[in-house]
């Protein structure tokens, strides 16, 4: 039976940074007001962030695809938490049933354990997605997502944080991405807010940064992005 390859989920999710990139450029060469190139990269940090959700899970989902053993073993421990709260249930299983576990789960039975709602699980930050790769995923594979450095995590969380307040624009959401954006390791790549808050997250990532630099903010995160979700396959 073929499984999904995590190799294929990252050339797609490559494909779809590279061309969002490309278009962020090509916008921002040729828009040459502020507030039409705030929203421009709005857009962009937003679409970012919408897309590397999709592709944390397509990931989960795809590595458990290859090895289901900890989710069969997950799947084993809620039945006997459920059981142990009924001592007559739990007696007659441990008497007439057991579990079998089997070596690979469909595509279609993995989805209705890992999303049995049809749709993608939003993350709030890097913790809550270690914590899911914990849940489902074998040792050498939840390794792939523990295994980043401190400055990738520090990304992922400000990618995350910006997608929430763009999508939201609440003053909760506000406060998550300064704190995003405050962390130590974010300083040598340049998204590091200083002691001044961010008002609004299209001003702070349109800025350049060097000031004379092609770069803005929002191309630096997309970049160092990338990087970071390449590590979690390469």
């Amino acid at each position: 039976m073929r499984k999904i390859d995590p190799e294929g989920v990252w050339e797609d999710f490559e494909d779809q940074l590279d061309e969002q990139s490309q278009y962020y450029r090509s916008s921002w060469s040729t828009l040459t007001g502020a507030a039409d190139r705030k929203i421009a990269t709005e857009n962009y940090a937003l679409t970012i962030g919408v897309m590397f959700e999709g592709y944390i899970n397509d990931l989960i989902f795809a590595y458990a695809n290859r090895d289901c053993s900890r989710v069969m073993q997950h799947l084993e421990n809620s039945v006997r938490e459920t059981l142990a709260a009924i001592p007559k249930a739990e007696a007659a299983f441990n008497k007439f049933a057991d579990f079998k576990h089997r070596d690979h789960l469909t595509k279609s039975e993995l989805k209705a354990i890992l999303d049995p709602e049809g749709r993608n699980t939003s993350f709030p930050n890097f913790v809550a997605i270690e914590d899911r790769a914990q849940q489902w995923l074998a040792d050498h594979h939840r390794n792939r997502f523990t295994g980043l450095n401190a400055q990738q995590k520090a990304v992922i969380n400000a990618v995350i944080a910006t997608r929430n307040n763009l999508a939201h624009r609440s003053k909760g959401s506000l406060d998550r991405l300064n704190e995003a954006f405050s962390a130590g390791a974010l300083y040598p790549t340049g998204l590091q807010r200083n002691v001044n808050r961010i008002q609004q997250a299209g001003h702070y990532l349109k800025a350049k940064h060097p000031p004379n630099s092609p770069d803005t903010r929002a191309t630096i995160m997309g970049r160092l992005l990338k990087d970071a979700a390449e590590s979690i396959v390469h």
